[in-house]
């Protein structure tokens, strides 16, 4: 019998924020960026071992309101945050909703990395110091 097992009890949480190659920004244009990052990413985390997803938060509405976006092969989804929320709400946001999604679904992958473009969001959902909001608490809780 196949017994199901968290992927976070088995491996630790690691939380990259620098490709493989470093690179002085403005010295190189963004074609050669998107390049680095996605060999970063396909060489550090290879899709056929990881399920792979991707997180954004944004600002909509002249500033005043923020969004929080997943995409992955298990769901996509946008979520609206509300009047006065900033686009890192909505990158921490977008974190806990995946972590929540991948307790769900435990069944259907075995490793996952997140992507995430908010050095913020990285720190505050992965980290074990002071929380710095209730959001990035539910994220430490999760991991």
């Amino acid at each position: 019998m196949h017994q199901q097992r968290n992927p976070v009890d088995v491996e630790q949480v690691e939380c990259h924020l620098h490709l493989q190659q470093s690179i002085i920004r403005g010295e190189i244009g963004t074609e050669t960026l998107r390049h680095l990052a996605l060999e970063t990413m396909n060489t550090r985390y290879p899709r056929d071992k990881l399920l792979h997803i991707f997180t954004d938060g944004s600002q909509i509405d002249g500033y005043i309101n923020a969004g929080a976006g997943i995409y992955c092969e298990l769901s996509s989804c946008y979520m609206p945050l509300g009047q006065y929320s900033t686009a890192s709400d909505g990158e921490i946001e977008a974190i806990r909703t995946v972590l929540r999604l991948l307790n769900l679904h435990q069944n259907k992958f075995e490793r996952a990395v997140i992507f995430s473009d908010s050095k913020t969001a990285i720190l505050s959902a992965g980290s074990t110091e002071t929380v710095i909001s209730t959001e990035a608490s539910d994220c430490q809780v999760l991991i």
